[in-house]
C-alpha cells in the first residue's frame, strides 16, 4: 500500500494531516523508565547474592548468583517488548485529532482522539521528550488535585509538535 492510499483511508474527507512523527527513544539516563528497571534489579539482585556470599555462603553457593541472572531476564524482557511496541508506533496530528498507530506484520490499529480531549501540552525531561496533551476525566478522578495526562512518547521533533498543538489549542 503507498504512502498516499494509507493516508486517504485513515483521514476523513475533510481533515488535513498536520505532522507525523514516530517514538525514538535514546539509552539516556533521563528515560530511566524505559531501560531502568532492567539494570537496578540486576545490580539489587546481585548485591544480595554477592552479600549472602559474603556472610553465609560456602563454596557450594555459587548458585545463588546464577539465580539472580535467571531472575533478571524477567525486567530486560519487558524492556525489551517495550521497545519493539515502540518501534512499531506511529504518531500523527491533523486538523481535526491525534491519531496513534500500531503498525504490526499484516495489519494496523488506529487510535484516534478528538481535540476536545486535549490540553495545554506539557513536555517531559526524557531523550528526546515526551509531549503530554491529551486527558480524559473519569468519576474516580473528580476532586484529585493530580490529574494523568498522556500524549506521544519520545518525539525527536517536539518543538514543531509543540507549535502545532498550541495552534490546536487556540
Amino acid at each position: 500500500m503507498s504512502t498516499s492510499t494509507f493516508w486517504d483511508n485513515v483521514l476523513e474527507p475533510d481533515e488535513t494531516l498536520v505532522w507525523t512523527g514516530k517514538p525514538t527513544p535514546r539509552l539516556h539516563w533521563r528515560n530511566w523508565r524505559l531501560y531502568g528497571s532492567a539494570p537496578m534489579a540486576a545490580i539489587g539482585m546481585l548485591a544480595a547474592a554477592a552479600f549472602i556470599l559474603l556472610t553465609y555462603g560456602a563454596e557450594g553457593d555459587i548458585w545463588l548468583l546464577i539465580l539472580p541472572a535467571v531472575l533478571v531476564l524477567i525486567p530486560f524482557f519487558a524492556t525489551w517488548k517495550q521497545l519493539r511496541t515502540y518501534g512499531a508506533t506511529r504518531y500523527a496530528l491533523t486538523d481535526k485529532r491525534a491519531l496513534f498507530f500500531i503498525v504490526e506484520r499484516d495489519k494496523t490499529r488506529v487510535k484516534a482522539h478528538p481535540y476536545s480531549a486535549f490540553v495545554k501540552p506539557v513536555s517531559r525531561a526524557t531523550m528526546p521528550p515526551c509531549v503530554n496533551f491529551l486527558r480524559y476525566e473519569t468519576e474516580a478522578d473528580k476532586g484529585k488535585a493530580t490529574k494523568h495526562s498522556f500524549g506521544f512518547d519520545y518525539i525527536a521533533q517536539s518543538d514543531a509538535l509543540l507549535d502545532h498543538l498550541g495552534e490546536a489549542l487556540k
